[in-house]
């Protein structure tokens, strides 16, 4: 069992925007409902990429590349979107500006660009292919996960969930031994945290498929269009008050 997992900010100063537990549970939202739409039209959680990677050994050695082709393209346009927001983030810190709102703001003309493809498809567009959409997702997805990876203080993700499980526990039951956990914050604080990422990936992932399946087709994709376009907004308001934005630096295990 882990008893600590990495050094936060420093506590002077109020959470960064994209570290408060409620941008959290947002971003973990935006995953949820983004899978609500891929998990029926193109069968894959494209934010998830550990079935991908199992489904591309699996079919590679069965030699079935058909079916090793989807999961693998997706795991790499992943990868190509971290890498891609890895850069932007530098070229945009190396100019002393912050990068929480371009991220976002171009998240979310992205994800309309989706939205916009599904529907094409639905009314009889046959040549759009719902798994190139799901690239694109999972290429949004790398952007998300490598720009905000830290929820008050502490590494989490908000596009996978195997770790935030791992760590919602964790902290459940070392608060039944002790009170007091990292920088003197009470276990159960923590864990609270993670079991909240948790409840934004399930309500992102119900509301999601609701919205699509009964008001609106494209809906699951819409959404987090609008939650990046609103915290993008609030970003900018915050930077402009003078407010940290950006996640901090740092974070070593422990």
């Amino acid at each position: 069992m882990a008893t600590t997992v990495l050094t936060a900010n420093d506590n002077s100063n109020a959470d960064p925007l994209v570290e408060r537990p409620v941008v959290g549970f947002l971003l973990a939202f935006m995953a949820g409902s983004l899978n609500a739409w891929t998990l029926p039209n193109a069968q894959t959680f494209a934010t998830v990429q550990s079935g991908n990677v199992v489904q591309s050994g699996y079919w590679l050695v069965q030699g079935d590349w058909e079916k090793f082709t989807f999961p693998f393209v997706s795991v790499i346009a992943f990868g190509l979107g971290s890498a891609f927001c890895g850069a932007l983030m530098t070229t945009i810190l190396k100019r002393g500006e912050i990068f929480t709102p371009v991220v976002l703001f171009l998240q979310a003309a992205m994800l309309l660009v989706f939205a916009y493809f599904a529907h094409q498809r639905l009314i009889g567009d046959a040549g759009i292919n719902p798994h190139h959409i799901a690239y694109g997702i999972s290429f949004v997805a790398g952007m998300q996960g490598n720009a905000f990876h830290k929820n008050h203080g502490m590494l989490y993700g908000n596009v996978a969930v195997t770790f935030v499980v791992q760590m919602a526990f964790n902290f459940l039951v070392q608060g039944l031994f002790k009170r007091t956990g990292i920088e003197g914050q009470p276990n159960l604080l923590w864990s609270g945290i993670f079991f909240l990422v948790l409840l934004g990936f399930a309500a992102g992932g119900g509301i999601g498929f609701l919205i699509g399946e009964y008001v609106l087709s494209t809906g699951a994709i819409l959404l987090p269009t609008a939650i990046a376009l609103v915290l993008g907004l609030i970003a900018v308001a915050d930077a402009f008050r003078h407010k940290a934005v950006d996640p901090s630096s740092g974070g070593t295990f422990a």
